[in-house]
C-alpha cells in the first residue's frame, strides 16, 4: 500500500513537472521522436504477452483445484432411472482437497477431530 502511495505521488509530480517545465516538454519530444512507434510496439506486446501469462497461470490453478475435487469412481449399477439403451456414464465423488500448508493441514486435522468426538 506504500508503495503503491509512493508511485501515485511519484507519477503526479512527474506530470506537474512535464507541465511547467518546457525544457522537460522538449527533450521528451526529442527522445521520443524516433523511437515512439517502437515504444508503442514494445507496449502493445508486453501488455499481450501479460495478459497470456495471467491466464496460462489461471487455467493451470483451475485444472490442478478439478483435479483436487474429484475422482472418478466406477460406474454404478443401483441407478434407478437409467435407460436401458444409454451409455453407461461414470459417477465422480467430491473429495476435499489436500491441504497445501502446515496451517491448512493442522485445520484439517482439527476439523477431523471434532467429527469423531462428537
Amino acid at each position: 500500500m506504500l508503495q503503491a502511495a509512493i508511485i501515485v505521488g511519484l507519477s503526479v509530480w512527474m506530470y506537474n513537472e512535464y507541465m511547467s517545465n518546457s525544457y522537460l516538454r522538449t527533450y521528451l519530444a526529442s527522445l521520443l521522436q524516433g523511437a515512439g512507434s517502437i515504444v508503442a510496439v514494445m507496449s502493445l506486446g508486453g501488455l499481450i504477452a501479460i495478459v497470456l501469462v495471467g491466464i496460462l497461470l489461471k487455467a493451470g490453478s483451475v485444472l490442478g483445484d478439478i483435479e483436487h475435487l474429484s475422482e472418478k469412481v466406477e460406474d454404478h449399477a443401483d441407478v434407478t432411472h437409467a435407460r436401458p439403451d444409454a451409455w453407461p456414464m461414470p459417477v465422480l465423488k467430491v473429495v476435499e482437497p489436500e491441504p497445501a500448508d502446515e496451517i491448512s493441514r493442522l485445520h484439517s486435522s482439527l476439523r477431523r477431530w471434532n467429527k469423531r468426538s462428537k
